[in-house]
């Protein structure tokens, strides 16, 4: 990207500090059989006319929200995944598969994270299923990362 300034040191700080986030739409979610598109979950969704539905946040917490596992972003760090939390709009609702061990959330993360950390006990979402909802909406392979996942 070009930024026009007659400081050049401006300019080589403004596009250090830039900071890429893949666009929701374009995220990814996967398990060991494939790895799903976000915006094609919401499509599915939309075309299948899914229900909204109510989630605790306790419950959604036991297998996403450990700070440990994934609560960080791409740089690593965990103040990034909390200051993207933070900023995050509990207005947009998530969207959970529902694998045999439990609730996972394929779209929401940050969302639910800030819920929590308001000690709101629901978030309103979607629900699929690991079999007869993922297996349907178009994948590609799983990526290396969710080779070692259970489904």
């Amino acid at each position: 990207m070009i930024i026009y300034s007659k400081d050049k040191t401006m300019i080589k700080i403004r596009i250090k500090n830039l900071k890429k986030f893949t666009p929701w739409h374009k995220q990814e979610f996967g398990d060991a059989r494939g790895t799903w598109v976000v915006g094609d979950l919401h499509k599915y969704i939309k075309d299948n006319k899914l229900e909204l539905q109510s989630f605790s946040v306790k419950e959604l917490a036991k297998n996403n929200l450990d700070p440990e596992d994934g609560t960080e972003t791409s740089d690593g760090s965990e103040e990034g995944f909390e200051s993207r939390a933070h900023s995050s709009d509990l207005k947009y609702p998530i969207v959970v598969v529902e694998y045999p061990d439990g609730l996972w959330i394929a779209d929401g993360v940050h969302r639910a994270w800030k819920a929590r950390n308001n000690k709101q006990e629901k978030i309103m979402g979607y629900l699929l299923d690991w079999e007869d909802d993922l297996l349907n909406i178009e994948h590609d392979e799983p990526s290396e990362e969710s080779k070692d996942s259970p489904y």
